[in-house]
């Protein structure tokens, strides 16, 4: 990973994790989960070292965030794990679309169960539908952010090596 690319995703969980803590606090919804969707950018384009380290961080900053985690770490501890299962779904070469929307929307899917079962283990209510819409839009948010990530991200190597 190049410093430039390392900045970027830094600069891309610190604006994600701040936007969504703001936009939640006005109650809007569906809102997508940016920093997921810039983890899975990281761990599509870098493999799954580099998918678990920016998750690993992306958590830390949402467990650090108000209103936080009941119990610090756990955030980051899932975050890190969607990373590492997103970068062994990498793929060399150009990729599709529909297969970043795919793995995104898996992620999304897996880390909605994990918080649903969390939220019942310590008796709070869950919304089901308000989980599947949130999915969606990270899909949908991953639909446009991923490649747009990629390139950036190409181009500043490019520009480095050239």
């Amino acid at each position: 990973m190049t410093p430039t690319g390392a900045l970027l995703r830094a600069t891309l969980l610190l604006l994600g994790a701040v936007l969504g803590v703001t936009l939640a606090a006005r109650h809007l919804s569906p809102l997508p989960d940016l920093v997921l969707v810039v983890v899975a950018s990281a761990a599509l384009r870098a493999g799954p070292r580099a998918g678990l380290l920016t998750g690993l961080v992306g958590g830390w900053l949402l467990d650090l965030l108000p209103p936080g985690s009941a119990v610090l770490g756990t955030q980051a501890l899932l975050y890190a794990v969607c990373g590492l299962a997103v970068g062994a779904l990498r793929r060399p070469g150009p990729v599709s679309v529909v297969w970043v929307v795919l793995v995104v929307a898996g992620a999304a899917s897996g880390l909605e169960v994990v918080r649903g079962a969390l939220a019942l283990a310590q008796g709070v209510p869950v919304d089901v539908v308000s989980s599947a819409l949130r999915m969606l839009a990270t899909a949908t948010a991953g639909l446009v952010v991923v490649p747009l990530v990629s390139a950036v991200e190409r181009r500043s190597e490019r520009r480095r090596f050239a």
